[in-house]
């Protein structure tokens, strides 16, 4: 119940922002009409296209909504009467990730909707099935990864930070450009990020072929470093602003 009510606070607390949520929202589906709608020849590019866009709209959320916002809202009185109260940082960061995961499902959903306008998009129900499991499962660590972001750096830094690294996730991740036009080096880097493994998954789940094992493992690889990362940041800020 304690998790559910800071969840509720969490959402109340970014409805309140109708433009800076409607900004990150909207964000990713304006990119894709501008930079994707014209290279989708075909039904099975507007498909891997679409899957791209939604993987980087829940990036957007993760970075911007709740990397950001959390840096930010460090120093406000509310948090830090929020801080005082009995609470695990199991519940906090719940309270935090599943607001997440619900603005990250919105931001898809519009990307998908804009693809269906735009773009000659066509999947069965098994293939929608596995693309949300995806988003779903590749959400969680991005989350944590942003909100890990929002508190180790300062408020002043967080925004370049988080453009860094959405950005860097994005190109290399190759939610922009397909892999198979890197450089060996740059291919040997990008199958080490999050981006390109929750991207190869999304690709698979709408060209209808099996998953490897090995990105499901990098995505839970990389959810536990970005709990212990979130964790040890906000133990940190803690320790700093109430000894």
């Amino acid at each position: 119940m304690l998790a559910l009510a800071h969840v509720r606070l969490k959402v109340l607390s970014l409805l309140r922002s109708p433009a800076y949520v409607a900004g990150t929202l909207a964000m990713p589906s304006l990119i894709l009409i501008f930079l994707g709608v014209g290279l989708a020849d075909t039904t099975i590019e507007a498909n891997v296209i679409m899957a791209s866009f939604t993987v980087f709209a829940v990036m957007g959320v993760a970075f911007f909504q709740f990397g950001v916002g959390i840096a930010e809202s460090r120093v406000s009185p509310w948090t830090t009467f929020e801080r005082i109260l009995p609470a695990s940082i199991v519940v906090r960061l719940a309270g935090t990730v599943v607001p997440a995961v619900l603005f990250a499902a919105v931001a898809a959903g519009l990307v998908i909707l804009v693809a269906h306008i735009f773009m000659p998009v066509a999947l069965g129900a098994v293939a929608w099935l596995r693309l949300c499991l995806v988003l779903l499962a590749g959400s969680v660590p991005l989350a944590l990864l942003g909100i890990a972001i929002g508190y180790w750096v300062s408020s002043r830094a967080a925004l370049p930070i988080a453009n860094i690294v959405y950005l860097g996730l994005a190109f290399g991740g190759g939610l922009f450009l397909s892999p198979r036009f890197f450089p060996d080096v740059l291919d040997s880097i990008s199958q080490c990020l999050i981006s390109r493994h929750i991207a190869e998954l999304a690709w698979l789940a709408v060209v209808d072929m099996p998953w490897p094992a090995a990105s499901w493992l990098w995505i839970a690889c990389y959810a536990v470093a970005g709990f212990l990362l979130a964790g040890r940041g906000y133990r940190r800020d803690e320790g700093e602003r109430y000894r």
